[in-house]
């Protein structure tokens, strides 16, 4: 025979586990605590945001004009990325990121059909972030009509002390202990 739901049992097991119940998640919460202040490193991303587009003609290859600098975006996502750029970028910093290294830290987006690729550099220095990402965008805008010959980049928006803290994301780590422990 089943045994009916018994809401009188359930309440004393939990009054006879409320202790455990308690402490388990507390515990969880204060090593999480320190985890994410003390253990886990800061990092900051610092973004800007490049234009690709064509010189100026007459108003019948506008359309063309735009449809090719989109086409043009991927490749040029593509070169930002490439050991050509970052060398360069690596030696003008002295050597002290090889480019390996600012490859690691190197995120390249864009959205679907536009024509502004956003260069992003997480590090976990707030200010080598900025400095990093201004320097790839001036070497890659500088370096494109070598490459290419064209001159079709413009730099939208440079990195001024606007790197955001992207990780520890303390709220989110606090909640996941909390039900960790509950468990």
């Amino acid at each position: 025979m089943k045994e009916k739901f018994d809401l009188v049992k359930l309440l004393n097991i939990l009054k006879k586990n409320i202790k455990l119940l308690l402490i388990l998640p507390a515990i969880c919460l204060v090593v999480s605590a320190a985890l994410t202040f003390f253990v886990m490193p800061d990092k900051y991303t610092a973004s800007t945001q490049i234009l690709v587009n064509m010189k100026k003609s007459s108003s019948d290859l506008a359309f063309q004009n735009v449809q090719s600098s989109l086409q043009s975006v991927n490749t040029y996502t593509e070169i930002i990325k490439s050991p050509r750029i970052l060398d360069k970028v690596s030696r003008e910093f002295d050597g002290q990121y090889s480019t390996a290294e600012l490859n690691s830290f190197l995120k390249v987006t864009n959205q679907t059909n536009s024509q502004i690729i956003t260069v992003s550099v997480t590090t976990g220095n707030k200010s080598e972030s900025d400095k990093i990402v201004n320097r790839i965008s001036k070497v890659f805008a500088h370096d494109m009509p070598k490459i290419m010959s064209v001159d079709n980049v413009t730099i939208l928006s440079s990195a001024h002390d606007n790197a955001v803290k992207v990780s520890p994301i303390v709220s989110v780590n606090l909640v996941i202990s909390i039900i960790v422990g509950m468990f």
